[in-house]
């Protein structure tokens, strides 16, 4: 990616990235439409050059939001898209003064809104949508596809992520399964995660789900080793594992696990795959087993896709990516430094659609 392409308040926010963000694991796209082995959509519009687009991350300190626009950043260099980039740092209300502010501006064509629902907003969207910008998400809402906000929100199938999750808990371990659920309800797709997993577990004849904790994603640090001594001496041996919508939960929760004796807890996330959780997976030190990653290399261009889509004025692909159960042993055939998505065939799939003379 050139970064010459972009405006130098976005050039600094790009480096950043580059250099510190964690980064997350990706993995194939499907669709019903589309072979299952499928990376992008079959068809749709030509590259819609030169456009302005505001994209406003929730918190580029978010492994899969700061992967997901590192990703998008890069789509929009090969559609000369300009793209002003800003960190709302978990605050909504600086969500809400960008969409006010920056992207009203005459030169704003359209908005991305990355990792922050976009129904916290409707007002301002539906101002946008009047004045003729569209807007994609990631993460912007309970479900893949189009919204009452947006024009395509981007994110693997919730319910997917979550009776994965609980298929890996279930597979492998034997005796008696006692859960605790970590989850945020800010988020509705976090929600409907966490109740997937519960209603996959009652399923289960040796499982019990023993609660459902609210935490906060961005108080992980504070409350979970607070948190950890208090379920222990509520849930004693029952507590078995701990099955949450996030790695950031599992970032802090190995030392005040440790300090418990409760080295028997196993931890799995059903998303996003953050470089943290990678490295002690891969390593075996911690207690996080497993995390279900989502390809966001991959939907950092599915959601340019669907931004060009929409500046053409076609209807939105409902291309819907698959996630990926990320365990040791797959990280250990693959090279320490190498991605899982290093192959970029969604890349070349996506600039055939874009750039068809080309390709």
């Amino acid at each position: 990616m050139r970064l010459s392409r972009f405006p130098a308040s976005t050039q600094l926010i790009v480096r950043v990235l580059l250099h510190g963000a964690l980064a997350a694991l990706t993995a194939c796209a499907i669709s019903q439409a589309e072979p299952v082995d499928s990376v992008a959509p079959s068809s749709g519009p030509p590259a819609q050059l030169g456009r302005h687009v505001l994209l406003i991350a929730y918190e580029l300190r978010n492994g899969g939001i700061s992967k997901t626009v590192r990703s998008f950043l890069n789509a929009a260099a090969y559609l000369h898209w300009q793209v002003k980039v800003t960190d709302a740092k978990s605050d909504r209300n600086a969500v809400r003064e960008q969409l006010l502010l920056h992207a009203t501006a005459q030169e704003i064509s359209g908005v991305a809104l990355v990792g922050t629902d976009s129904s916290d907003f409707h007002l301002e969207m539906t101002m946008l949508k009047q004045m003729g910008k569209p807007a994609v998400g990631w993460h912007a809402g309970s479900s893949p596809g189009p919204n009452a906000e947006l024009f395509a929100n981007i994110t693997t199938d919730p319910l997917t992520v979550a009776q994965t999750a609980v298929d890996y808990a279930i597979g492998s371990s034997s005796g008696p399964l006692g859960a605790v659920i970590l989850t945020d309800s800010h988020f509705s797709i976090a929600m409907r995660k966490a109740n997937a997993m519960k209603e996959a577990l009652l399923r289960c004849k040796r499982c019990k789900v023993l609660a459902v904790q609210d935490m906060d994603l961005s108080m992980t640090s504070q409350l979970i080793p607070a948190q950890v001594p208090v379920m222990a001496q509520k849930f004693g041996r029952a507590w078995t594992h701990t099955l949450a919508i996030n790695d950031l939960y599992f970032d802090n929760i190995n030392f005040p696990l440790h300090q418990i004796g409760r080295l028997d807890i196993v931890n799995i996330s059903a998303g996003d795959g953050s470089n943290l959780a990678m490295n002690r997976i891969r390593e075996g030190i911690s207690q996080q087993k497993a995390t279900v990653a989502e390809p966001c290399q991959q939907q950092g261009w599915q959601m340019a896709d669907e931004l060009n889509r929409a500046f053409a004025r076609q209807a939105p692909s409902n291309f819907v990516s698959k996630p990926i159960l990320v365990t040791q042993e797959r990280l250990l055939v693959h090279p320490r430094d190498g991605d899982i998505e290093d192959d970029q065939a969604y890349r070349k799939a996506y600039l055939a659609i874009w750039f068809p003379s080309k390709h």
